[in-house]
């Protein structure tokens, strides 16, 4: 009598618990997205192409909608980046004036729009951060850091995009 009963529980239990996907777990109401070149309001060279291209990257390792053209998008991601920046953080031991570490950040405001729509389904705003030394090349240090605040960037807006999901 027991076993007849324990094992459609048992049974019951282990297929509840079997399911898996990719991506976040709500459904943002909207399969295909189409993100548009970022503008920029900041003078710093390709940085518009830099973050276009890592949030594309962002949006593709989500798996939550799938990027596509503008003729195939239910929404599209319009972004401008307002601000970019680098902030020293430590300085050189022999020579106060001489930073030797410091912090990058890109700021970029964006919003989703349904595609003949004008009226935003979500907006907000975010900055991309990451840390980075700094030797007797600071544009070479320059280029190396501003692909991992990208990289920030991209993930913070996804974050922040999913949330909103």
């Amino acid at each position: 009598m027991k076993s007849a009963f324990i094992l459609p529980l048992l049974g019951a239990i282990l297929l509840s618990g079997c399911a898996y996907k990719l991506g976040t777990v709500h459904d943002p109401g909207y399969k295909r997205m189409f993100v548009e070149n970022f503008r920029s309001d900041v003078d710093e060279p390709g940085l518009e192409n830099l973050v276009s291209t890592t949030i594309v990257k962002q949006i593709q390792n989500d798996g939550t909608v799938q990027v596509t053209s503008l003729e195939d998008a239910d929404v599209v991601l319009r972004g401008r980046i307002v601000e970019f920046k680098m902030t020293p953080v430590t300085y050189s031991r022999s020579n106060e004036l001489t930073p030797t570490e410091a912090t990058m950040s890109i700021t970029a405001s964006y919003t989703i729009t349904r595609k003949g729509e004008t009226s935003p389904l979500y907006k907000g705003r975010i900055t991309g951060n990451t840390s980075l030394f700094i030797g007797n090349d600071l544009q070479s240090d320059k280029r190396q850091g501003v692909p991992l605040a990208a990289e920030d960037l991209g993930r913070q807006i996804i974050s922040q995009i999913a949330d909103q999901w």
